[in-house]
């Protein structure tokens, strides 16, 4: 009688493909901002008229042969009905493990169901109310909405460490690489004032560029946020770290204007190759 997880699971994909095909339509219309308010007025009065009808189910239900009804059997008002529209937001923040709840829930509820008094059924199911055994709802909505919530953070928690945070200081790899490249191509334009400046003897840095110094010790040298640069006879040597501490090392040579990228380690030869370099 109670409907299954996978084939809510249907339902919602069916109600998000409407969704979908919405948003791809109203963008070519309008902006985004009134785009997200347009459609999040159409969710809200799609699922709460739809839920609260005689099909007591949204598009999505009625095509999985399901239906929604209170813990009486009777069909929702549009109030209460909006009010389980509310509910799934919980169930949304937890990433949707108020969702798959219902796979040990005897009577197959979600979380925002427990918290709206809803039941999804089948759509020719006779409900007898008689037959819903009444769980301590306080005691046991609590220990699950904490249970989720704790669940929703452990997996943020991870999806921060081992996605977010390494796109993040790929990003931030990327970004650094092609600042490097820039004051490596403008430190090979100013190289003939340099020679002039030098007059036969050592080639120097005239001044520091975005974000680097001279070095005391070294006057070949640019120590620079996140990496340094030395003059050579051949060329221009920059070298960095990645946001793992392996090395590489940025050459702009004179005779060919080309710049190339070497590492030792696995890495950051990796990154090397990666770089599209000028």
């Amino acid at each position: 009688m109670y409907a299954s997880v996978w084939k809510r699971f249907w339902a919602f994909m069916i109600d998000l493909a409407v969704f979908i095909l919405l948003f791809v339509v109203l963008a070519q219309l309008l902006d985004d901002f009134t785009v997200s308010v347009i459609l999040l007025v159409i969710i809200w009065l799609y699922y709460a008229f739809m839920e609260s009808s005689p099909w007591q189910a949204s598009l999505g239900k009625r095509l999985m042969g399901l239906k929604v009804v209170d813990k009486r059997g009777r069909r929702l008002t549009f109030a209460k009905a909006s009010k389980r529209l509310l509910s799934r937001l919980v169930t949304n923040l937890t990433f949707y493990i108020g969702f798959f709840t219902a796979a040990f829930d005897k009577h197959k509820e979600t979380l925002h169901d427990k918290m709206s008094h809803s039941v999804v059924i089948a759509k020719n199911a006779e409900f007898n109310p008689n037959d819903y055994e009444e769980e301590p709802a306080q005691h046991d909505l609590t220990l699950l909405t904490v249970a989720s919530v704790l669940a929703a953070l452990v997996f943020v928690l991870l999806l921060l460490r081992w996605v977010v945070l390494p796109q993040y200081q790929k990003f931030g790899d990327r970004l650094n690489a092609a600042h490097i490249t820039e004051n490596l191509n403008l430190a090979a334009q100013n190289r003939p004032a340099r020679l002039e400046a030098a007059r036969g003897g050592q080639e120097v840095w005239l001044k520091s560029y975005s974000g680097c110094v001279n070095n005391a010790k070294d006057p070949q040298t640019l120590d620079c946020n996140g990496y340094r640069m030395t003059l050579r006879q051949d060329g221009i040597f920059a070298v960095s770290r990645l946001a793992n501490w392996q090395e590489y090392t940025l050459f702009k040579s004179y005779a060919t204007g080309k710049i190339t990228c070497e590492a030792n380690g696995k890495a950051a030869q990796k990154f090397c190759r990666s770089l599209d370099l000028p």
